[in-house]
């Protein structure tokens, strides 16, 4: 597990947030299990605040602001939060995950189809 870093003005000042690039595997399956619903797996329904929310509060280790609050993540400007994400969501795309969970459930059918 690592870390990577971006550079962002806070209150006015070139600072620095550091951030994990690889996740546990129990961080993965809660930030996909708290975003996505595969109640129906035709129609994933996937609640993208949440990930965004939940993955920022999981991966940022240092900040000029409280880490790990979700009350000071909300209260940050925009534009500084997009640009945290931004450099985040190249290590941590939703998509990659979900692919995986997916592959479970073509594991299950493809079990099924050998057992018949």
């Amino acid at each position: 597990m690592g870390s990577k870093t971006v550079k962002i003005k806070y209150n006015g000042k070139e600072s620095v947030v550091e951030f994990i690039d690889s996740l546990t595997f129990g961080e993965v399956e809660d930030l996909v299990g708290d975003s996505v619903d595969l109640s129906d797996i035709t129609k994933p329904k996937i609640d993208l605040k949440t990930y965004r929310m939940n993955l920022l509060l999981t991966v940022i280790k240092k900040a000029p602001f409280k880490v790990g609050d979700l009350t000071t993540l909300q209260l940050l400007e925009a534009k500084t939060v997009q640009k945290i994400l931004k450099e985040v969501l190249k290590f941590h795309p939703l998509v990659n995950y979900i692919e995986d969970w997916m592959g479970t459930f073509q594991s299950l059918d493809e079990l099924k189809k050998s057992s018949s």
